[in-house]
């Protein structure tokens, strides 16, 4: 009788045993069962789709650091503003030679550079395109300083836009992503099959050209943020109608230089049609001698 009741004792106690323990596996806070059940899933099935990205959308599943990056992304997008500064500006010179040396003098200053220079010439003009990248800090200044130059700024269009939203989601989609990245090449080593590896490193491969997609159109918006483009057509004409209020001596100079270009015109035009002098002067000669001709007869 003794033993029945020890052995009934052991038995109890060991019910008891294992009924707390199951309390306490119950009482495991749901995100850490949920952490383990994501991990243990990622290694022995990765077809999960509680691991793998979705190949319609390849974005990443949501996670406490996409959350977070959301929530840094609208502080940062309070603290600062992210904007593109472009303009066109149309300028009429008296000596485009002054006014694009000048010009390559204050662009240095800045630290600014050429993207582009286009030059087109006539007899009676001759335009100079250009497109300037300047430091945005340095955009209002380089603008005023060619407003206040001899030349006359007879065109200025100036655009601005907001790209803060863009830029702080790019930014948040790369941390993202890396994020994922990380966790995929430490499931390298953790596959058990060679399918599992092949599905990890489709799923890294993925994830690689996404990354240097998003830094490629993150790079392109930070080099447009940090320097304003603007376009600048430079123009002289020998036509007339100039904007300039001219004095008398510069009217009576323009008037000379217009005389003799008209002379030096009559010259070439006359040069030009020489073959068709040359047989005029022929039948008249020709007519001449045979009226003189008949005369004498």
């Amino acid at each position: 009788m003794k033993r029945y009741f020890i052995y009934t004792g052991v038995l109890a106690a060991l019910l008891m045993s294992c009924n707390h323990s199951s309390e306490n596996k119950n009482n495991i806070p749901e995100t850490l069962a949920t952490t383990e059940e994501y991990v243990a899933d990622g290694v022995s099935n990765i077809n999960s789709d509680k691991i793998l990205l979705s190949s319609e959308s390849n974005e990443a599943p949501s996670s406490p650091v996409a959350n977070n990056s959301n929530t840094n992304l609208d502080k940062q997008s309070l603290k600062t503003i992210k904007i593109i500064r472009n303009g066109n500006l149309s300028v009429e010179s008296k000596d485009i030679k002054k006014t694009k040396q000048r010009l390559d003098d204050f662009i240095k200053k800045v630290e600014g550079y050429y993207e582009q220079e286009t030059t087109s010439a006539g007899s009676t003009y001759t335009n100079l395109n250009l497109i300037v990248r300047i430091p945005s800090e340095k955009f209002d200044s380089f603008i005023t300083s060619i407003e206040k130059g001899d030349d006359k700024l007879t065109n200025k269009s100036i655009k601005t836009e907001d790209v803060s939203l863009q830029y702080y989601d790019v930014e948040s989609r790369i941390k993202s992503k890396r994020t994922y990245l990380e966790h995929y090449q430490k499931m390298v080593s953790s596959a058990k099959s060679v399918e599992d590896l092949l599905k990890i490193q489709e799923q890294i491969r993925q994830l690689q050209e996404d990354i240097e997609s998003n830094e490629s159109l993150f790079k392109n918006l930070a080099n447009q943020i940090s320097y304003s483009t603007i376009a600048i057509d430079i123009f002289h004409s020998e036509s007339g109608g100039s904007v300039y209020s001219e004095t008398l001596f510069s009217q009576i100079k323009d008037s000379f230089i217009a005389g003799w270009n008209l002379i030096r015109e009559i010259f070439l035009g006359i040069i030009t049609i020489w073959p068709i002098i040359l047989i005029a002067i022929s039948l008249i000669i020709g007519w001449k001698k045979y009226k003189k001709k008949r005369i004498n007869k």
